[in-house]
């Protein structure tokens, strides 16, 4: 069974998962706005969105704001109209590959919690080691 194993990609993978990034958060709120356009609860979507949008542009938490977002945009497909509808199923997969992936090696997340580097040298005679 192989290791699992947890890292942030770096070079053009890591580009690449910026610029995916990137594309869902410019993606959160049109996409919710257009879900709920109900006039009284516009404030707290809004808020919502900017807060997916910011989470997913900095890389802060951005697997929670990734699922969260895909999951609004799964709720939305069986409200959509057919031509939206698609656009939504393509979304949702997106989202989906980045919480899967996770944020990358440009994100606050990688830096929070990254590859640490641990040295295990062999110990000296004088520290106490096999001499």
């Amino acid at each position: 069974m192989p290791k699992l194993i947890l890292r942030y990609p770096d070079g053009l993978f890591g580009v690449a998962l910026l610029l995916l990034r990137l594309s869902y958060a410019v993606i959160a709120f049109p996409a919710l706005a257009r879900l709920w356009p109900a006039p009284s609860i516009t404030v707290p979507i809004g808020l919502g969105a900017a807060a997916i949008a910011l989470a997913l542009a900095s890389g802060f938490g951005a697997r929670a704001a990734a699922l969260l977002l895909a999951a609004v945009l799964a709720i939305g497909i069986g409200s959509a109209r057919e031509d939206l509808a698609w656009f939504l199923v393509s979304c949702t997969g997106g989202a989906v590959a980045l919480v899967l992936l996770g944020p990358g090696a440009w994100s606050i997340d990688a830096h929070l919690y990254g590859r640490r580097v641990i040295r295990l040298e062999p110990r000296s005679p004088e520290r106490g080691g096999p001499g």
